[in-house]
């Protein structure tokens, strides 16, 4: 007679945690590295790139070219 257990096999629970836990790192991780390239980054070169900008006009109208 084959002895019978309450307890479910643990097979592939384990793969299946991972690539749950892989698939949450990646995706929170792309949310987040997005929020800091378009929320952070992409604002602060505009607005040194408009600085800069505004510098060399005010440069070239003193020169008067």
């Amino acid at each position: 007679m084959a002895a019978t257990t309450a307890i479910r096999p643990i097979t592939g629970m384990f793969r299946r945690g991972l690539m749950l836990d892989l698939g949450i790192s990646l995706g929170l991780g792309f949310v987040f590295a997005n929020a800091y390239w378009y929320g952070y980054h992409v604002p602060r070169t505009n607005a040194r790139d408009a600085y800069y900008k505004k510098l060399e006009e005010e440069r070239a109208a003193r020169m008067g070219a």
